[in-house]
């Protein structure tokens, strides 16, 4: 079966929409870098646009019956207790996104969309955590994200969907079109980055170890384990780094993989839910100058009305 006709064979009804608020956040505030949004009040609202914009897109496109909006605390997680320079050369968040984010929450909690996060635990170990427990419950599971970490998690019935060029261009990745785009299976995006590392989040990976070389191992074995377990089949350099670095690619892919089974309240059926409250939404749209935004979501909800409120 293709790509496509695998897509198409996941029941809409039964699909669970799994969004990754901050990195649409982020996506949307750096989109208007160069020009940024600002109210006549002198308020940077482009996260605010940014993301909304993109809410409303896979609202309307995808009709999605199942939605929960997905986000850190912004506390410590289990990670930083692991490797205390995880993530530690992270830039500080830009000074005029930090008042969006609540604004944002407001929107989303107007529309009546569930939030959920929880300390100790990142987003994506959340939506990993949802993922698996929704396809264990006969559901689909979309991801809508442009975080390549959630690669992993991808399978026949977990898809991750990928705003690109802002929302001009929306790719749905399968096991077949990630192959067949980035030459990796989602197995092997944790044994990827437990060798090379990944700078974005301080993952120190194995020492000497580049992109060509991790490749050459994985088309080889396929875990850390058999890479450790066939030690005598490698030679040379690449064998003296991987024995130095053992530690280190272990605690590498730690670091890498997404937990599936967080200690987090899952309840389907609860993000199973229109309810806008439409007054809430007019008046924050009005106080952050989101008149043409209002008439647009309008739309969406005259559109979906039937569906929700005739079940």
């Amino acid at each position: 079966m293709s790509e496509g006709a695998k897509a198409a064979a996941m029941d809409n009804l039964k699909t669970v929409y799994l969004i990754d608020t901050y990195n649409l956040i982020f996506k949307a505030f750096f989109a208007f870098a160069n020009k940024p949004l600002i109210t006549s009040y002198k308020m940077n609202i482009s996260a605010v646009y940014g993301f909304l914009n993109m809410l409303h897109k896979i609202l309307n496109d995808y009709e999605p019956t199942y939605v929960v909006c997905v986000h850190d605390t912004g506390e410590k997680t289990f990670r930083e207790d692991i490797y205390e320079g995880y993530k530690a050369q992270r830039p500080e968040c830009p000074v005029d996104l930090v008042p969006q984010f609540n604004v944002i929450f407001e929107f989303i909690d107007a529309l009546s969309l569930p939030r959920l996060s929880k300390p100790g635990l990142e987003a994506d170990d959340i939506i990993g955590t949802i993922a698996k427990r929704a396809v264990a419950g006969g559901y689909c599971a979309k991801i809508i994200s442009s975080d390549r970490d959630l690669f992993q998690l991808i399978s026949d019935n977990v898809h991750m969907i990928s705003l690109k060029k802002g929302i001009s261009e929306i790719v749905e990745y399968g096991p077949e079109l990630l192959k067949q785009e980035y030459k990796i299976r989602p197995q092997e995006v944790v044994l990827y980055k437990s060798l090379v590392g990944d700078t974005s989040d301080n993952i120190p990976g194995v020492h000497g170890i580049g992109p060509k070389a991790a490749e050459e191992l994985i088309a080889k074995f396929k875990s850390l384990d058999e890479i450790y377990n066939n030690i005598e089949m490698i030679t040379g350099r690449k064998k003296e780094l991987l024995l130095a670095g053992r530690e280190k690619a272990y605690l590498s892919y730690r670091l890498a993989e997404i937990e599936c089974d967080g200690d987090v309240a899952v309840d389907i059926e609860n993000y199973r839910k229109f309810d806008p409250d439409i007054d809430k939404f007019h008046s924050l749209c009005v106080k952050y100058e989101q008149k043409k935004m209002f008439e647009r979501y309008s739309n969406y909800f005259e559109k979906r009305s039937g569906f929700f409120y005739g079940h």
